[in-house]
Protein backbone atom coordinates (compact mmCIF):
# COMPACT_ATOMS: atom_id res chain seq x y z
CA UNK A 1 0.00 0.00 0.00
CA UNK A 2 2.56 2.30 0.63
CA UNK A 3 4.60 1.80 -2.13
CA UNK A 4 1.43 2.47 -4.26
CA UNK A 5 1.00 6.07 -2.23
CA UNK A 6 5.10 6.74 -3.31
CA UNK A 7 4.48 5.57 -6.53
CA UNK A 8 1.34 8.17 -6.99
CA UNK A 9 3.23 10.81 -5.21
CA UNK A 10 6.41 10.48 -7.62
CA UNK A 11 3.57 10.57 -10.89
CA UNK A 12 2.13 13.68 -9.27
CA UNK A 13 5.42 15.68 -8.77
CA UNK A 14 6.38 14.86 -12.11
CA UNK A 15 2.97 16.44 -13.63
CA UNK A 16 3.46 19.21 -11.66
CA UNK A 17 7.09 19.84 -13.05
CA UNK A 18 6.04 18.83 -16.65
CA UNK A 19 2.67 21.44 -15.74
CA UNK A 20 5.20 24.79 -14.87
CA UNK A 21 5.36 27.57 -17.24
CA UNK A 22 8.52 28.69 -19.02
CA UNK A 23 9.18 32.07 -19.11
CA UNK A 24 9.37 33.15 -22.57
CA UNK A 25 11.37 36.59 -23.40
CA UNK A 26 11.63 38.25 -26.84
CA UNK A 27 14.07 39.49 -29.16
CA UNK A 28 13.53 41.86 -32.18
CA UNK A 29 16.05 42.61 -34.85
CA UNK A 30 15.73 45.25 -37.38
CA UNK A 31 17.56 46.55 -40.61
CA UNK A 32 16.99 48.67 -43.09
CA UNK A 33 18.92 49.76 -46.22
CA UNK A 34 17.43 53.40 -47.30
CA UNK A 35 14.52 52.77 -48.76
CA UNK A 36 15.31 49.67 -50.45
CA UNK A 37 14.36 47.13 -47.53
CA UNK A 38 13.91 46.92 -44.27
CA UNK A 39 13.13 43.24 -41.80
CA UNK A 40 11.66 43.23 -38.97
CA UNK A 41 11.97 39.83 -36.95
CA UNK A 42 10.62 39.27 -33.51
CA UNK A 43 11.15 36.06 -32.23
CA UNK A 44 10.69 33.90 -28.73
CA UNK A 45 13.31 32.58 -26.58
CA UNK A 46 13.31 29.77 -24.31
CA UNK A 47 14.99 28.99 -20.91
CA UNK A 48 18.01 26.79 -22.86
CA UNK A 49 18.10 24.71 -19.75
CA UNK A 50 14.88 23.05 -20.96
CA UNK A 51 15.26 20.58 -23.25
CA UNK A 52 12.29 21.59 -24.97
CA UNK A 53 13.38 24.64 -25.08
CA UNK A 54 16.48 24.33 -26.73
CA UNK A 55 15.22 22.32 -29.23
CA UNK A 56 12.61 25.22 -29.71
CA UNK A 57 15.10 28.02 -29.69
CA UNK A 58 16.97 25.96 -32.40
CA UNK A 59 13.97 25.01 -34.57
CA UNK A 60 12.64 28.96 -34.45
CA UNK A 61 16.31 30.12 -35.58
CA UNK A 62 16.22 27.69 -38.49
CA UNK A 63 12.65 28.61 -39.97
CA UNK A 64 13.84 32.29 -39.97
CA UNK A 65 17.29 32.41 -41.15
CA UNK A 66 15.85 30.58 -44.23
CA UNK A 67 13.10 33.30 -44.81
CA UNK A 68 16.21 35.93 -44.00
CA UNK A 69 18.71 34.40 -46.73
CA UNK A 70 15.98 33.74 -48.76
CA UNK A 71 14.65 37.64 -49.22
CA UNK A 72 17.97 38.99 -48.89
CA UNK A 73 18.71 36.92 -51.53
CA UNK A 74 15.78 37.90 -53.73
CA UNK A 75 16.65 41.57 -52.82
CA UNK A 76 19.65 41.15 -54.18
CA UNK A 77 18.55 40.11 -57.17
CA UNK A 78 15.68 43.03 -57.60
CA UNK A 79 18.97 45.42 -56.90
CA UNK A 80 21.17 43.64 -59.61
CA UNK A 81 18.25 43.66 -61.80
CA UNK A 82 17.07 47.16 -61.10
CA UNK A 83 13.58 46.28 -60.14
CA UNK A 84 12.26 48.63 -57.80
CA UNK A 85 9.01 49.47 -56.51
CA UNK A 86 7.27 52.57 -54.63
CA UNK A 87 7.91 51.09 -51.16
CA UNK A 88 10.79 49.01 -49.69
CA UNK A 89 10.36 45.29 -49.73
CA UNK A 90 9.74 44.09 -46.51
CA UNK A 91 10.36 40.82 -44.06
CA UNK A 92 8.25 41.07 -40.87
CA UNK A 93 8.55 37.76 -38.71
CA UNK A 94 5.49 37.68 -35.62
CA UNK A 95 5.43 35.06 -33.14
CA UNK A 96 2.40 33.35 -31.59
CA UNK A 97 3.27 31.77 -28.52
CA UNK A 98 -0.04 29.58 -27.36
CA UNK A 99 1.90 26.68 -24.72
CA UNK A 100 5.68 26.91 -22.82
CA UNK A 101 5.71 24.28 -20.34
CA UNK A 102 8.62 22.36 -19.02
CA UNK A 103 7.42 19.46 -21.24
CA UNK A 104 5.37 21.42 -23.79
CA UNK A 105 6.46 24.20 -26.23
CA UNK A 106 3.59 25.05 -29.29
CA UNK A 107 3.87 28.67 -31.32
CA UNK A 108 3.31 29.75 -34.56
CA UNK A 109 5.50 32.13 -36.55
CA UNK A 110 3.33 34.55 -39.34
CA UNK A 111 5.64 35.97 -41.83
CA UNK A 112 4.91 38.93 -44.35
CA UNK A 113 7.00 38.38 -46.86
CA UNK A 114 7.53 41.60 -49.85
CA UNK A 115 9.97 41.13 -52.53
CA UNK A 116 7.88 41.96 -55.53
CA UNK A 117 5.26 40.59 -57.50
CA UNK A 118 2.21 40.25 -57.85
CA UNK A 119 1.31 40.86 -54.07
CA UNK A 120 2.82 40.49 -50.73
CA UNK A 121 2.88 37.13 -49.25
CA UNK A 122 2.00 35.51 -45.81
CA UNK A 123 3.33 32.45 -44.47
CA UNK A 124 2.52 30.77 -41.14
CA UNK A 125 5.29 27.86 -39.52
CA UNK A 126 4.53 25.75 -36.62
CA UNK A 127 6.86 25.16 -34.00
CA UNK A 128 6.08 21.95 -31.68
CA UNK A 129 8.34 20.84 -29.09
CA UNK A 130 7.53 18.13 -26.69
CA UNK A 131 9.41 15.32 -24.26
CA UNK A 132 8.78 11.86 -25.29
CA UNK A 133 10.61 9.14 -23.53
CA UNK A 134 12.34 12.03 -21.42
CA UNK A 135 13.97 13.71 -24.84
CA UNK A 136 12.72 16.70 -26.59
CA UNK A 137 11.36 15.66 -29.67
CA UNK A 138 9.58 17.97 -33.03
CA UNK A 139 5.81 16.67 -32.59
CA UNK A 140 3.57 15.58 -35.40
CA UNK A 141 0.43 15.17 -35.36
CA UNK A 142 0.86 10.81 -35.01
CA UNK A 143 3.06 11.84 -31.82
CA UNK A 144 -0.03 13.43 -29.64
CA UNK A 145 -2.95 10.67 -30.67
CA UNK A 146 -3.62 8.01 -28.48
CA UNK A 147 -2.44 4.62 -29.83
CA UNK A 148 -4.89 3.05 -32.65
CA UNK A 149 -6.41 7.09 -33.46
CA UNK A 150 -6.67 7.93 -36.72
CA UNK A 151 -4.87 10.75 -38.36
CA UNK A 152 -7.29 10.36 -41.21
CA UNK A 153 -10.19 10.91 -38.73
CA UNK A 154 -8.73 13.42 -37.25
CA UNK A 155 -8.36 15.54 -40.82
CA UNK A 156 -11.82 14.41 -41.34
CA UNK A 157 -13.18 16.70 -38.82
CA UNK A 158 -10.59 19.45 -39.49
CA UNK A 159 -12.14 19.07 -43.50
CA UNK A 160 -15.35 19.54 -42.36
CA UNK A 161 -14.74 22.59 -40.08
CA UNK A 162 -12.41 24.17 -43.00
CA UNK A 163 -15.37 23.57 -44.93
CA UNK A 164 -18.25 25.01 -42.87
CA UNK A 165 -15.90 28.23 -41.95
CA UNK A 166 -15.36 28.70 -45.94
CA UNK A 167 -19.13 28.57 -45.76
CA UNK A 168 -19.81 31.19 -43.22
CA UNK A 169 -17.56 33.87 -45.25
CA UNK A 170 -18.97 33.33 -48.21
CA UNK A 171 -22.78 32.42 -47.69
CA UNK A 172 -23.60 32.96 -51.51
CA UNK A 173 -21.11 30.90 -53.00
CA UNK A 174 -20.00 26.79 -53.03
CA UNK A 175 -16.68 26.62 -51.21
CA UNK A 176 -13.75 25.53 -53.25
CA UNK A 177 -11.87 22.49 -51.06
CA UNK A 178 -9.00 20.80 -52.30
CA UNK A 179 -9.65 17.60 -54.43
CA UNK A 180 -8.91 14.42 -51.91
CA UNK A 181 -8.94 16.90 -49.09
CA UNK A 182 -6.36 18.70 -47.09
CA UNK A 183 -2.99 18.25 -48.72
CA UNK A 184 -0.78 15.88 -46.30
CA UNK A 185 1.93 18.18 -45.94
CA UNK A 186 -0.39 20.32 -43.96
CA UNK A 187 -1.57 17.85 -41.38
CA UNK A 188 1.35 18.59 -39.12
CA UNK A 189 0.93 22.11 -39.41
CA UNK A 190 -1.49 22.79 -36.09
CA UNK A 191 -0.46 24.06 -32.69
CA UNK A 192 -1.72 23.10 -29.47
CA UNK A 193 -3.97 25.71 -27.08
CA UNK A 194 -5.15 25.71 -23.90
CA UNK A 195 -8.68 24.85 -24.91
CA UNK A 196 -8.40 23.28 -28.51
CA UNK A 197 -6.08 21.93 -31.47
CA UNK A 198 -5.82 24.77 -33.78
CA UNK A 199 -5.09 23.84 -37.51
CA UNK A 200 -2.94 26.76 -39.33
CA UNK A 201 -3.41 27.58 -43.27
CA UNK A 202 -0.93 30.14 -44.89
CA UNK A 203 -3.27 31.88 -48.47
CA UNK A 204 -3.07 29.44 -51.09
CA UNK A 205 -3.11 26.39 -48.74
CA UNK A 206 -6.61 25.06 -48.43
CA UNK A 207 -7.97 27.70 -51.40
CA UNK A 208 -7.33 30.89 -53.52
CA UNK A 209 -4.75 34.02 -52.33
CA UNK A 210 -7.85 35.99 -52.06
CA UNK A 211 -9.40 33.94 -49.15
CA UNK A 212 -6.57 34.16 -46.93
CA UNK A 213 -5.46 31.89 -44.16
CA UNK A 214 -7.41 29.67 -41.91
CA UNK A 215 -7.02 28.92 -38.61
CA UNK A 216 -9.86 25.68 -37.87
CA UNK A 217 -10.19 25.04 -34.29
CA UNK A 218 -10.84 21.86 -32.86
CA UNK A 219 -12.05 21.87 -29.07
CA UNK A 220 -10.50 18.96 -27.06
CA UNK A 221 -14.21 18.07 -25.93
CA UNK A 222 -14.62 17.14 -29.82
CA UNK A 223 -10.89 14.99 -29.80
CA UNK A 224 -11.19 13.05 -26.53
CA UNK A 225 -10.18 9.29 -27.26
CA UNK A 226 -8.16 10.51 -30.00
CA UNK A 227 -5.44 12.90 -27.83
CA UNK A 228 -3.20 11.71 -25.41
CA UNK A 229 -4.42 13.76 -22.11
CA UNK A 230 -0.63 14.01 -21.33
CA UNK A 231 -0.48 16.77 -24.03
CA UNK A 232 -3.91 18.73 -22.67
CA UNK A 233 -3.54 21.28 -20.54
CA UNK A 234 -5.19 20.79 -16.69
CA UNK A 235 -8.05 22.76 -17.31
CA UNK A 236 -8.92 21.26 -20.65
CA UNK A 237 -11.52 18.93 -21.00
CA UNK A 238 -10.89 14.65 -20.23
CA UNK A 239 -12.43 11.77 -20.47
Amino acid sequence: MRAKIVTSCVATLIAAASAQSLKVDYRTERKREGDFYTMEIRTPRFPTEKSVGALANREVDAIVNQFKRDFLQAVAENRKSGYRVGEPFQLQVRPTVSIARADLISLHLEVFWWAGGAHPNTYLRVVNVGLMNGKPRLLKLRDILERGASEQEVMRRVTERLEATKRQREPSEEPWMPEGGIPREYWNSFILTPRALVWVFEPYAVGAYAEGAFFIRIPYSELQGLVQTRWLPQNAPRR
